[in-house]
């Protein structure tokens, strides 16, 4: 669905992961299910080159976002938001095969403190964030190089958001960082690859990581 950066309303979701997280599933009535065995909702927040707003959502049953198109779509249009299944992707992955990709996620690592439970950090290059995701691509079932020099993927974007979640009164301060990955991957193990598409890859997955997108070479 695109959305009118134009709107207030646009402008409360994009600043805030923790708004558009509730938007979202609020595009799914009472009762439906939100996790089943094949995936999960998850979103992701793409921006263009002419900061067009795209925000893209995979879910195990089709949404219904009516109410946010009234509150930060375009109203007058006919085709608010398209919809597929994923299927028609992912029963055709086979291994071996190139796609172009993106993904936003939030590379992480664990810092020890004391005799505790390590606390989670994002990591703040470039580097540690490729070598995040190179490190954990065969567990999804793709291979982006890495291990002679050459990578097949970069770095195109990188932020880091903070942001108050609510929750049954109680208020807490997030801070992520997030990186964007682009670039060619491999398909070294197809079944893996339709799990990690469909439950997301690492964490943050409410707030708008771990949605990986596929699409054919050019």
């Amino acid at each position: 669905m695109y959305l009118n950066p134009a709107r207030r309303g646009t402008r409360a979701l994009v600043g805030s992961p923790q708004k558009m997280h509730a938007a979202v599933l609020s595009a799914f009535p009472p009762g439906t299910p939100t996790e089943t065995e094949s995936g999960r909702v998850l979103w992701r927040l793409d921006v263009g080159k002419t900061h067009e707003l795209t925000l893209l959502i995979s879910s195990p049953v089709k949404p219904d976002l009516a109410h946010v198109v009234e509150q930060a779509g375009w109203p007058t249009g006919q085709d608010h938001w398209q919809s597929a299944p994923l299927s028609r992707l992912t029963e055709r992955l086979e291994t071996g095969q190139s796609w172009a990709f993106r993904l936003t996620a939030n590379p992480v690592r664990s810092v020890a403190q004391g005799s505790g439970r390590g606390k989670r950090v994002g990591h703040a290059t470039v580097q540690h964030q490729l070598e995040w995701l190179v490190e954990r691509s065969a567990d999804w079932g793709f291979d982006i190089g890495g291990r002679d020099g050459r990578l097949t993927a970069d770095v195109v974007s990188r932020r880091g958001l903070s942001f108050e979640r609510r929750s049954d009164g109680d208020r807490r301060q997030i801070t992520l960082t997030t990186a964007t990955y682009e670039g060619t991957l491999t398909v070294s193990d197809p079944k893996l690859l339709r799990l990690s598409m469909g439950h997301g890859l690492g964490r943050a997955k409410g707030y708008g990581c771990g949605l990986l997108t596929l699409a054919p070479r050019t």
